[in-house]
């Protein structure tokens, strides 16, 4: 596996972050044409390129597929949440709320990554 790819892929989902982040305080305008699908992005044109198959002794990789694919269903939820809902509590823990799922997904990019380069 290129480790390259893998880590275009965790650059991009961390600027997801900010993305949103700007979007919510109303910096930046985003629409769902924005988000790719989870299997279109980068990453995902990686993991489903053989890379599942390839890593499939690394025992998060069920896990991985799942958030990644969580990730990209939330970026598009959050995108299509009202303005005075973003404003609001419950926007704002939402927002948190996949903040830290993106951490989650980048602690477990970087264990494939330190696997890819073993390999």
């Amino acid at each position: 596996m290129d480790v390259t790819n893998l880590q275009v892929g965790m650059i991009a989902h961390l600027q997801w972050k900010s993305k949103l982040s700007d979007f919510f305080y109303g910096i930046e305008e985003l629409t769902l044409a924005d988000v790719p699908d989870h299997t279109g992005c980068d990453f995902g044109k990686l993991l489903y390129s053989g890379v599942i198959e390839e890593f499939s002794d690394f025992g998060e990789m069920n896990v991985l597929e799942r958030l990644h694919k969580e990730i990209h269903d939330d970026i598009k939820r959050l995108i299509q949440m009202p303005k005075e809902d973003r404003k609001s509590a419950k926007g704002k823990q939402a927002l948190e709320d996949f903040k830290k799922k993106c951490d989650r997904l980048i602690k477990l990019m970087e264990r494939l990554e330190a696997m890819a380069k073993q390999k």
